[in-house]
């Protein structure tokens, strides 16, 4: 035994010695030149923070050593590349939720991996400071510095950076046991009580105001005096949906092409996923052919990415763009007005909020995406000729923009890089806001299953009256809810999808009916794993029956509708055929006198699951305009459930409210046969209130009728034809 034991000591005395060497030699080298490692990206809203960090840094101490640790393929591979600094890649990948999946095992492996790759990078270079801008592409870094601060090997400091209001994870998770965590909102003080201090959003030192035509000078293409510019991103990576409006919008921009001049930043995506630059290429001919782009090059240029992005801000007169932290500084610091097409869903939503307080200071107007059914899918949209007409309505009212502008410089706080240094260097040469209070208080948004509780609250308390629009709290930010739940509808996640289709209903998003109605009669197979756990189809049968519930919310019909409805009653999930006869009920004054529903619902009263045959005869009552409906229910009186039984007295009892059939003897005697006790013990026997319910319609129309037989000798008592 104890000869396995020597490799595995030798082993743990070659770390050991390992660790000893490499903490004497990061000790000795402290009092040298400073150096630094910066980690952070995915997006250039981490990535940017960072180098102006850098540049306050080397301003201060410019024998400052720098190294930037990022992913291979993402924005920093760019970015950083063209600011000259050193650059190393380790691996790591986002976090997909605690939920037990593939995707969380290969999380774990790739954080392992590059926590191990960052330990040897730091173990060589032997920082002073990280300093981590967020994105998941920081999280093995900062890791291996807690790692290796713990065994007293590296006596690094670790300072985290966050740019939103809302923490992102590796933030949130990681920043209670940084040396500092430097904020850019006072809002986000609560998250970080101990160790947080706002300084602001460090800008790079390169976007700077410049005079419009010295920067038009220095363009590398041609722009035309006198016209209106228009700069349209989607951050560094670029989005789909804005690149795609950009395309769509172009016919509607041109005929103003004398007076407009659009620049575009397509972005830097290059994945298999997406590709920004050939996918707006490929849309570009197939939409209009070569030659008709090629003539838009007089009003309309695009690139990839714009590294010297200040001169195409100093000649545009309004920028369209996402509403990151990142571009809404740059654009604050300049002064520009701005259309913001916040992308819904991120952690906290802090797109939506920092573009709906932009807004509401009168800074920016606001733009949602949607959610539309295209080419047999779901998909996230933005409509170019709403974009177009917003872009063109702006541009006219010259006042507007100049008022935004000036609003817009409000939100800048100055020298953020400085305070920066200050925290860095622990001189306290600014006072950042320890005490410091939100500057305007804003309502925060609620969460999905927040807004789901409310908007079901109130649908129960009064489903006649329910008005989302009327609901305190929620009718001034409904647009963006309903935007957000659309938003839901193409999550890869079942759960969220169905989360979405609930609220599509509680919002009453009636632009939502067609989508609502695909998603209820897709019938894509489910992949092996959803088979695997029961699912039938893409769109399982809970999201199908809450699309059902969801129509019944919205309260309206129409022929696709009706025809929704119809197919829903002979859908493989039982829980959507008795949904669907509910619906029938719902809709019943619609419905009624339909032969087809008739039928239909007739036939529900043969399903094999008993819900269903409990929904129908319900739903009998309401549609039933003649003896067949009576003959159907009086035949469920010995049915074996009593729930059944119960629910045909129910459909009894509306045909007669309705005045469908009127009572006789017969009748009478055929309610007089139900079999009305239940096998589970109830402290009301609920058939049988229905029962009496039913008998006491009988007497009292058969009295009125009698009284009116007997005036009038010629009028028969019995079923209404």
């Amino acid at each position: 035994m104890i000869y396995w034991l020597i490799p595995v000591l030798g082993l743990m005395t070659g770390l050991c010695a390992s660790g000893w060497w490499c903490a004497r030699r990061w000790r000795k080298e402290w009092s040298g030149p400073r150096r630094v490692v910066l980690t952070g990206g995915g997006t250039g809203g981490h990535v940017n923070p960072a180098l102006a960090i850098a540049e306050a840094i080397k301003k201060r101490e410019p024998e400052t050593r720098f190294l930037y640790v990022g992913v291979a393929g993402k924005a920093e591979a760019v970015i950083v590349k063209r600011a000259g600094l050193p650059l190393r890649f380790v691996s790591s990948r986002g976090f997909p939720g605690f939920r037990p999946s593939l995707a969380l095992v290969h999380f774990g492996v790739a954080i392992t991996w590059g926590t191990l790759q960052s330990l040897g990078i730091l173990m060589r270079f032997r920082p002073h400071w990280i300093i981590a801008t967020g994105g998941y592409v920081s999280a093995p870094m900062v890791m291996a510095g807690f790692v290796l601060k713990a065994l007293g090997i590296g006596p690094v400091k670790i300072f985290l950076h966050e740019q939103n209001s809302v923490p992102g994870q590796m933030n949130l998770l990681l920043g209670r046991y940084a040396d500092r965590v430097l904020l850019t909102f006072p809002q986000t003080l609560a998250d970080f009580p101990k160790n947080g201090s706002v300084v602001g959003y460090p800008v790079r030192h390169s976007i700077l105001e410049i005079p419009r035509e010295e920067a038009r000078q220095k363009l590398s293409f041609s722009l035309p005096e006198r016209r209106r510019v228009v700069f349209v991103f989607g951050g560094s990576q670029g989005a789909r949906t804005i690149n795609r409006a950009v395309v769509e919008a172009l016919s509607a921009l041109a005929p103003h092409r004398d007076r407009i001049f659009v620049i575009h930043s397509m972005g830097l995506a290059a994945s298999e996923d997406y590709h920004a630059v050939k996918d707006t290429e490929a849309l570009l001919k197939a939409r209009y052919g070569e030659d008709t782009v090629a003539s838009f090059s007089d009003f309309y240029y695009r690139q990839d990415y714009f590294h010297r992005i200040a001169e195409i801000y100093a000649v545009s007169d309004l920028v369209v763009c996402r509403s990151g932290a990142g571009s809404l500084n740059e654009l604050a610091r300049l002064g520009k007005p701005s259309l913001l097409i916040p992308k819904a869903n991120l952690p906290g939503d802090h797109q939506v909020m920092n573009a709906r307080a932009m807004k509401r200071a009168g800074a920016a107007e606001v733009l949602f995406e949607d959610t539309v059914f295209e080419k047999g899918e779901l998909r996230d949209r933005l409509d170019g000729e709403v974009l177009a007409a917003k872009i063109l309505e702006l541009l006219a009212d010259e006042a507007k923009l100049k008022e935004m502008s000036e609003r817009c410089r409000r939100f800048f706080r100055k020298q953020a890089a400085a305070r920066i240094v200050s925290e860095l260097y622990g001189d306290r040469s600014f006072d950042n806001g320890w005490n410091c209070q939100a500057l305007e208080s804003f309502s925060p948004l609620l969460s999905h299953q927040q807004l789901l509780r409310r908007l079901q609250e109130a649908y129960n308390a009064d489903p006649l009256g329910y008005d989302p629009e009327q609901i305190q709290g929620i009718s001034e930010d409904l647009a963006y809810y309903r935007y957000r739940a659309a938003a839901l509808l193409v999550n890869p996640s079942w759960a969220l999808r169905n989360l979405g289709v609930k609220l599509i209903g509680l919002t009453r998003y009636q632009e939502k009916t067609a989508t609502l109605v695909h998603m209820l009669l897709d019938r894509t197979p489910a992949s092996r794993l959803e088979r695997w756990f029961g699912g039938d189809f893409r769109q399982v049968g809970f999201i199908r029956r809450n699309a059902v519930h969801a129509l019944m919310v919205m309260n309206r019909m129409d022929p696709l509708v009706e025809e929704a409805i119809m197919a829903a009653m002979e859908d493989p999930y039982y829980e959507v055929r008795a949904q669907a006869c509910r619906a029938v009920s719902h809709f019943g004054k619609y419905l009624a006198g339909k032969e087809s529903w008739l039928k239909a619902v007739l036939e529900k009263l043969e399903d094999r699951c008993f819900e269903v045959k409990v929904e129908a005869a319900r739903a009998l009552g309401e549609v039933g305009t003649d003896g067949r409906a009576m003959e159907a229910l009086l035949n469920l009186g010995e049915a074996f459930h009593w729930q059944v039984r119960n629910a045909a007295l129910m459909g009894v009892r509306r045909l007669l409210e309705r005045q469908v059939i009127w009572p006789c003897e017969e009748l009478s005697e055929k309610l007089g046969r139900f079999i009305l006790t239940a096998p589970d013990f109830r402290p009301h026997f609920v058939i049988r209130e229905n029962y009496n319910a039913v008998m006491r319609l009988c007497h009292r129309f058969g009295s009125a009728r009698s009284a009116t037989a007997q005036a009038k000798p010629d009028v028969a008592v019995g079923k209404k034809t």
